[in-house]
C-alpha cells in the first residue's frame, strides 16, 4: 500500500469537498431559518441562527483571507470587492435577525417579511460562491494547498460570524487594501 511522503500531505483537506459542504449546510440551514421563522417560531429560528453563525464565521473568513484572493487573479479586483459588499450585507441581516429573533416573538409581518430577506440577500450568497468553485480546479497546487492550510486554521480558531465582522473583518481588509463595494 502506498502512503503520502509526509502525514501533513495524509491529513490535508480536499478544499472542493469542504467547500461544497459548507455551502450545503449552509443552504439547509438558511431553508430550515426560513421554515422556522414562517411558523413564527422564535425559539427554534434563535437557535437555527447560532448555528448559522458558527459556521459561516470560519467560512466567510476564509473566504475573504483565502479563498477570494487567490481567484482574483481570474475574477478581478471589481468582482472581489463586490463579494465583501455581499459579506457586509449578510452581516448586516445576520445582526438584524438576531435582534428581532432575541425578543422571543416574530410578528405575522416579520413572519412575510423576513423570509423573503433571507431568500433574496442570504441564501444567493452560498450558490454564488459554490458557482466560484468552477474556477478553482484553474489554480496551481500550491494555491489549492494554501488554501486547504487556511481553512483549517480558520476552522480551528472558530470565530462565529458576527464576532469576525466586528473584531477582524475591516482590519484584515485595511491591511489588504480591499474595499467592500457598498450593496442595498
Amino acid at each position: 500500500m502506498l502512503y503520502p511522503s509526509n502525514v501533513e500531505e495524509m491529513a490535508r483537506l480536499d478544499v472542493l469537498a469542504e467547500i461544497k459542504s459548507d455551502h450545503t449546510q449552509v443552504r439547509d440551514i438558511l431553508l430550515d431559518l426560513i421554515d422556522a421563522i414562517s411558523k413564527r417560531d422564535a425559539e427554534k429560528a434563535l437557535e437555527i441562527l447560532i448555528r448559522l453563525d458558527k459556521l459561516t464565521g470560519p467560512h466567510f473568513r476564509w473566504e475573504e483571507e483565502s479563498f477570494y484572493p487567490a481567484h482574483e487573479k481570474i475574477f478581478g479586483r471589481q468582482y472581489l470587492e463586490y463579494l465583501l459588499g455581499v459579506h457586509d450585507r449578510i452581516v448586516r441581516r445576520g445582526k438584524e435577525l438576531a435582534s428581532i429573533l432575541s425578543k422571543g416573538e416574530i410578528t405575522e409581518e416579520e413572519a412575510k417579511v423576513l423570509p423573503e430577506i433571507i431568500r433574496n440577500e442570504v441564501l444567493p450568497h452560498p450558490i454564488e460562491c459554490e458557482g466560484i468553485t468552477l474556477l478553482t480546479s484553474r489554480l496551481p497546487k500550491e494555491e489549492l494547498e494554501k488554501m486547504a492550510i487556511e481553512l483549517e486554521r480558520c476552522r480551528k480558531e472558530g470565530v462565529p460570524l458576527l464576532q469576525w465582522a466586528e473584531t477582524i473583518k475591516d482590519k484584515v481588509r485595511a491591511e489588504r487594501g480591499y474595499k467592500a463595494k457598498t450593496l442595498s
